[in-house]
């Protein structure tokens, strides 16, 4: 407590003159695992204090640079560690100025980056990549809204191709799965934050939202066969192949999840859901109604339950159908679900519920 106490004291009154000594500082309060935050309450308090006096009292120039250096000691710490740094790092953003956002944010960017891959790579420290990733975010998005359109647009563009890009010695299928549900994570703080002006950035991953919902993941090489279509009057047989991995679960509650946010703010002149993507969504969507959840799904409480799931569907069915606003289009809407029968009273109930509140 003495130590952080001092460290307070000549923050405060000589901040502007520590730069040779900053490093040394923020690896104090942010490796050592006596100031993290499942600490002891006083001591923690008192870490959060010193962490958020650098960010108000150091000036950007002189903290950020060894900031950005520490994240590969503090992937070796765990999951407090990585955290504090993006929490400190989010502060940080939002003291920025616009000539210190053009002068770090590629480097802020390319940082986030890196650490959103922390699912895929999964390191054996880091133990809650969820709460991690979450702190990524956040720091991402902060970082989003001090940007131009111009200085947004590449960027984002980046992350499009960067949740598609798997090493050729990965497992595609699993690497592409943890890459995706991170985008989608971030898409969805996105569209929260930005709201109808996120909705055209849509149209850059279209086909990531059909192929997600679909399963007909594009590997790299050679074209593959497409699937036999088989036909099996076992009942049990076609729900066993209904069923999703856990992975692809969450993944797909991520992109309807998405998709309802893009629909609600989607007003007005349909920047994204015109005719043409209405219809290309639309068997994508509703086939969502007939697959079965994993049977190991209760054993992972941080992914969407069947009742979220269901939830998430109704509303972005509902909200797709107000969107549109068109007759022309809601009659292969109805004719699609209808085409769902073992789901049609579910979801024919919920959505009169969704239209008529």
């Amino acid at each position: 407590m003495s130590i952080l106490v001092t460290i307070e004291a000549v923050i405060d009154k000589l901040g502007g003159f520590l730069n040779p000594y900053l490093g040394q500082i923020l690896e104090l309060v942010i490796l050592r695992p006596q100031y993290a935050n499942n600490s002891s309450s006083k001591l923690q308090l008192k870490a959060d204090a010193v962490r958020k006096l650098i960010t108000a009292k150091i000036p950007v120039r002189l903290s950020l640079p060894p900031l950005l250096k520490i994240y590969s000691e503090a992937i070796k710490c765990g999951n407090s560690a990585l955290s504090i740094t993006f929490q400190m790092l989010g502060n940080f953003i939002s003291t920025m100025d616009r000539s210190s956002i053009s002068a770090y944010y590629l480097n802020i960017f390319d940082l986030c980056l890196l650490a959103l891959d922390l699912r895929r790579q999964c390191p054996a420290s880091v133990e809650n990549v969820a709460a991690v990733e979450k702190d990524v975010i956040n720091a991402m998005v902060a970082l989003t809204m001090k940007l131009t359109e111009n200085m947004f647009k590449p960027l984002f563009i980046r992350c499009v191709e960067w949740s598609d890009y798997v090493e050729q010695t990965e497992d595609f299928g699993h690497a592409n799965i943890d890459r995706a549900i991170s985008f989608f994570g971030l898409i969805q703080k996105l569209v929260d934050s930005h709201r109808s002006l996120f909705v055209p950035y849509f149209k850059y991953f279209l086909n990531g939202l059909v192929r997600h919902l679909t399963d007909d993941v594009a590997r790299p090489g050679p074209t593959r066969k497409k699937k036999a279509k088989l036909v099996d009057s076992n009942i049990n047989k076609g729900q066993e192949n209904s069923s999703l991995s856990v992975g692809k679960w969450h993944l797909r509650a991520l992109v309807l999840s998405s998709l309802h946010r893009c629909f609600l703010y989607d007003t007005g002149n349909l920047e994204f859901l015109d005719a043409s993507n209405f219809q290309e969504l639309l068997k994508p969507i509703i086939s969502q109604l007939v697959v079965d959840p994993p049977s190991s799904l209760e054993q992972h409480p941080d992914v969407p339950s069947v009742n979220e799931v269901d939830d998430v569907l109704v509303s972005c069915v509902g909200q797709m159908a107000v969107t549109s606003a068109s007759d022309l289009l809601w009659k292969p809407l109805n004719h699609e679900v209808s085409l769902e029968s073992v789901s049609i009273c579910f979801i024919l109930s919920a959505f009169i519920d969704f239209v008529s509140s």
